[in-house]
């Protein structure tokens, strides 16, 4: 029994080393999904054998190599046919180009614009005004350039896809009159047809409507 579990963890440990060496030299950073399938894959039928009296070593050592060349056939395949390579490995998302937001792309990557505001204030980017252009990569990192390095003004969100956002008016002692008000003082009446309206001390309202975002998807890469 103790002979068969060491057994079964060698072969193990050698079948990850070999999963990490046909991945190839990649930083954490740059795993994609599917790379990250070919380990967690492995680690399961690596648990789920261990300790399986029914499942001999020449069992996990089949699943391992059988794995292994499965893994690298569809690495290879990949490498030599573009499409295959996006099908599989994905592509760059971009979510804001030249200041203007894809709808489209935050649809298909589930994002909503709470999230987005959070995701650059991560990159300290504290209002969507000040994104020139945020990119999805595909291990899930975001690319961001903003318009200022300077710009540094904390900003609310007061509007998100046409919905009032009370919590937060009431927070900031704000007003939904108060809102209103200014909104149509720019021209606009209906708050169902704003996308997102963010407000900030230094910089004031910034308002999005439907018709300044785009609806397309836009490729960078391949």
């Amino acid at each position: 029994m103790i002979f068969s579990i060491t057994m079964k963890l060698v072969f193990g440990l050698i079948g990850l080393l070999l999963v990490v060496r046909l991945l190839g030299k990649k930083s954490m950073s740059e795993i994609t999904p599917f790379d990250l399938v070919y380990t967690l894959v492995l680690g399961g039928i690596l648990e789920e054998s261990t300790y399986d009296d029914n499942v001999h070593v020449g069992h996990v050592l089949f699943a391992i190599a059988l794995w292994a060349v499965m893994i690298y056939g569809i690495e290879r395949i990949v490498q030599r046919n573009e499409k295959v390579n996006r099908w599989v490995k994905g592509e760059p998302s971009v979510l804001i180009k030249d200041g203007v937001i894809n709808m489209t792309e935050l649809t298909n990557n589930h994002i909503e614009m709470e999230q987005l505001r959070a995701i650059l204030r991560q990159q300290e980017c504290f209002s969507l005004e000040n994104a020139k252009h945020v990119i999805l990569e595909n291990a899930g990192q975001m690319s961001v350039l903003k318009k200022s390095d300077e710009d540094k003004a904390l900003s609310i969100l007061l509007v998100d896809e046409g919905q009032i956002q009370h919590k937060v008016l009431q927070s900031n002692q704000l007003t939904e009159s108060w809102l209103m008000e200014n909104l149509k003082k720019e021209g606009y009446a209906d708050v169902k047809q704003l996308i997102y309206v963010e407000w900030s001390e230094e910089k004031g309202l910034y308002i999005l409507n439907k018709e300044d975002v785009m609806h397309e998807s836009y490729r960078i890469d391949g």
